[in-house]
């Protein structure tokens, strides 16, 4: 089986974090003896290899040149662009005049509408233009494209959870009858587990700080209602670093929050979760989760926002703690770390889930699901 995995961006020297969460299963499918190749639309040509896997950057009208009935075409967060040579709709409407066998990972940003994520509109020109491009422009075609396939045998859609389906059912508005459910693999070997309740009194937490969806202003707020023996490290970049700042010295933390203004390697990070005992996600919504997976592979306890898809992964007070609103966050904090025990429990449980879905299981059940599609061709 020849895989061809579709990306609107991937990792290369010059910008190593690309869609590493494509990468990162490019290299475990070859490893696992897939014969794979990545194409990346583009205006303009150029071949590279990194860390093993072939890319090709070339225009979109290039790359379905490519395409052949014996091969499984495997999409990953294929973006629309307008009048552009990289536009991925190209090869959206390839698929269905040829009826190409193919698998689609739905991440989430592909199939959301702008106005899914109306907190992140600030009032601008700019908004007002992601806006219509997103939800009058993109999402139609994304509606029209899973429509058409759905009527397609060779076809199925892979998400990460159960809500992320139906979040994209709830904004296409439509039902999808074939898929897999098969979450972002962990690389527990990379992330190894050590016990850190020593350290339960430190909290972390790695985030953009140039989007809301990260509730960074409810992580904080979280602060204000824990012990003052509990402290925060905010490790991330972004516009809104300012205002998080003020907010931390309006309600006087500045003693025990810190912002860390610093983009995190993945092997800083897996050095960075010796040095602390939490990690703190008060996202608004995750199909998923990776960075905070990671954290649970390594023995951090999570702490996180209950909403979305987090109890598909988390059972309150056996692998992690799932609280609603600031003060009740917090106060499950304390009940957790005042019992080392409980503490070093929930953390070995929690290594324990992520092993269910470490890399090299959840790649085995994609590369299963992309064989049946030559199967049943």
């Amino acid at each position: 089986m020849k895989v061809l995995v579709i990306t609107s961006r991937y990792p290369s020297e010059n910008n190593p974090y690309n869609h590493m969460f494509v990468h990162i299963r490019c290299v475990e499918m070859l490893r696992q003896g897939i014969n794979l190749e990545v194409f990346v639309p583009s205006d303009q040509y150029k071949n590279f290899v990194f860390e093993g896997v072939e890319v090709r950057m070339l225009p979109s009208k290039e790359i379905v040149k490519h395409f052949t009935m014996d091969k499984v075409l495997y999409l990953h967060l294929l973006n629309i662009y307008p009048f552009s040579s990289a536009n991925g709709w190209v090869i959206y409407k390839y698929i269905l005049k040829h009826n190409l066998p193919f698998a689609m990972y739905i991440h989430g940003n592909e199939v959301q509408k702008y106005t899914s994520r109306i907190y992140e509109f600030n009032y601008r020109i700019k908004d007002v233009l992601k806006w219509i491009k997103k939800d009058v422009f993109v999402i139609p075609k994304m509606k029209y494209f899973v429509g058409q396939t759905s009527k397609i045998g060779n076809k199925v859609l892979i998400f990460p959870s159960k809500w992320m389906k139906e979040e994209m059912e709830r904004n296409l508005n439509c039902k999808i009858s074939r898929f897999e459910i098969i979450p972002n693999g962990i690389d527990t070997s990379f992330f190894s587990y050590q016990n850190q309740s020593e350290y339960r009194f430190k909290l972390l937490t790695i985030r953009s700080l140039s989007s809301k969806v990260y509730d960074i202003e409810k992580t904080i707020e979280v602060m204000s209602h824990l012990p003052e023996r509990f402290t925060l490290d905010i490790y991330g970049q972004g516009v809104y670093i300012k205002k998080y700042q003020k907010l931390i010295n309006k309600k006087r933390l500045d003693n025990r929050v810190k912002i860390i203004p610093t983009f995190v390697e993945k092997e800083e990070m897996r050095n960075l979760f010796r040095n602390y005992g939490i990690f703190i996600s008060t996202t608004k919504m995750d199909s998923q989760g990776i960075t905070m997976m990671e954290a649970i592979s390594a023995g951090l306890l999570v702490v996180t926002t209950d909403n979305s898809s987090k109890r598909e992964f988390l059972v309150h007070k056996i692998n992690g703690i799932l609280g609603k609103s600031p003060k009740e966050i917090a106060d499950r904090i304390c009940e957790a770390c005042n019992n080392e025990i409980i503490f070093s429990e929930l953390t070995k449980n929690g290594r324990a889930s992520m092993e269910q879905i470490d890399i090299q299981k959840t790649v085995e059940l994609e590369i299963k699901t992309l064989s049946k599609l030559i199967i049943n061709f």
